[in-house]
C-alpha cells in the first residue's frame, strides 16, 4: 500500500538507471577481457623478448663475446657499482663489498635451439686475485664437483663457478639441460680467453699447504674476522683427512716475523680469555701454543712471517701430526 510519502519512479529515471547499469556491465566485461591481453610495450621490456642478433648489436659491449658460436645475447648487459650492487644481489652484497668489490657485469645468453632457456653470467671484478679467490672459496656450494676442463672452477647441477685472476664468475642456467651445461663451459672459456691478462699460474695461497692428505676443494681465503676473531684477517684455510679424521689448518702471511709472533700470542690469549686451557705437553713445533677449548684442540704457532696452526681438532694426536707437517712445509 502506497503512503503519501512514496513515489513511483518516472519513465526518465528508469531509463537513466538502465543506461548506467548497461555501462557498468560493459566496463566490467572490458576489464575482465583486458586482463588476458598484455600491452606489447610491456612484453618488449621482458628479458626473454630482448634477443639480439649478435654481440655487436649491444651497447655497451657484451659481458662475453659469443661471435662464431651458437650462443646469442638474451638480454642487454647490466653494470653495477658498489652503490648499486644491492639492486642485483640484495642479501649477498655485503660479502662482496667487504672483500674489495669493484663492479659487476651481468647478462643473459641463450642457444638458438633452446628457446625459453638461458644462462645468466655474473662477472665480478674484485680488484685482486686474492679478493676474487676469497669470494669464490667462501661460497662453494654443497655437492659441488670440480670442472677438470677449467682451472679453478666447479659445477653444481645447473651452474658453473670460476675464479680467473681478479674476476669471480657465476654462470647460472634456468635448468640442468646438457646443452646449457655445455654452453656454460663455452662462455667461461670465452671469458678467460678475452681476459688473458688476468690469468695466473696458481690460485692464491696454493703453495702454503702441504699436499699430503689435502682436500684441495676446501681451500678458502677468509679476508676478515676469521674464527670469530677480528684481528685474524687474510687467513688461508684448508682441510685434511688423516685416518678418517678431518682437520682444519690455517696460514697467514703477516709480512714480518714480529707481526706473526704477536698475532699468534694475541690469538692464544684471546682463546684463554674465553675459556681455553693450556695442554701440558711438549709443543709439537717451536713457538707453539697447544690449547683445549671445550672438546676440541687448537695449535697456534708462528714461523718467520707466517702465523699458522690447527683449528678445532677433535683428536690431539692428529692435530700434532698436522702441525708438524705444516711447520716443515713453511720452512721450505
Amino acid at each position: 500500500m502506497q503512503t503519501a510519502f512514496q513515489k513511483q519512479p518516472g519513465h526518465a529515471e528508469t531509463r537513466i538507471s538502465i543506461i548506467i547499469l548497461a555501462v557498468l556491465v560493459v566496463v566490467a566485461g572490458w576489464v575482465y577481457l583486458r586482463q588476458y591481453h598484455t600491452n606489447p610495450a610491456v612484453v618488449a621490456l621482458r628479458p626473454e623478448s630482448q634477443i639480439f642478433a649478435s654481440s655487436a648489436d649491444i651497447t655497451p659491449a657484451a659481458v662475453v663475446d659469443t661471435t662464431g658460436s651458437d650462443l646469442i645475447p638474451f638480454s642487454p648487459p647490466e653494470h653495477f657499482g658498489p652503490d648499486t650492487l644491492y639492486e642485483k644481489i640484495n642479501g649477498r652484497a655485503d660479502l662482496y663489498l667487504s672483500s674489495g668489490y669493484i663492479s659487476l657485469n651481468a647478462q643473459r645468453f641463450t642457444l638458438q635451439s633452446a628457446a625459453g632457456n638461458w644462462i645468466e653470467v655474473f662477472a665480478y671484478d674484485m680488484g685482486t686475485p686474492e679478493n676474487a679467490f676469497s669470494v669464490y672459496s667462501m661460497q662453494r656450494r654443497d655437492a659441488a664437483t670440480s670442472d677438470r676442463s677449467l682451472p679453478d672452477a666447479y659445477r653444481t647441477e645447473n651452474a658453473l663457478f670460476m675464479v680467473h685472476g681478479q674476476f669471480y664468475l657465476e654462470l647460472i642456467g634456468t635448468n640442468a639441460d646438457d646443452m646449457l651445461n655445455e654452453a656454460m663451459g663455452t662462455l667461461a672459456r670465452r671469458f678467460a680467453e678475452s681476459h688473458a691478462g688476468a690469468s695466473k699460474a696458481k690460485a692464491p695461497g696454493q703453495d702454503l699447504f702441504p699436499t699430503q692428505d689435502l682436500d684441495t676443494t676446501t681451500r678458502q681465503l677468509i679476508t676478515a674476522n676469521a674464527f670469530g676473531y677480528e684481528m685474524l684477517d687474510h687467513i688461508y684455510t684448508a682441510q685434511y683427512l688423516i685416518d678418517g679424521t678431518r682437520l682444519t689448518v690455517f696460514v697467514s702471511d703477516r709480512q714480518t716475523p714480529e707481526a706473526a709472533s704477536a698475532l699468534a700470542d694475541n690469538f692464544s690469549q684471546t682463546l684463554i680469555t674465553f675459556g681455553a686451557t693450556a695442554v701440558d705437553i711438549k709443543p709439537p713445533v717451536a713457538n707453539a701454543s697447544v690449547l683445549q677449548f671445550f672438546d676440541t684442540y687448537e695449535i697456534i704457532f708462528s714461523h718467520g712471517p707466517y702465523v699458522a696452526g690447527v683449528h678445532e681438532a677433535v683428536d690431539l694426536n692428529h692435530a700434532k701430526i698436522m702441525a708438524k707437517r705444516l711447520a716443515e712445509h713453511l720452512k721450505q
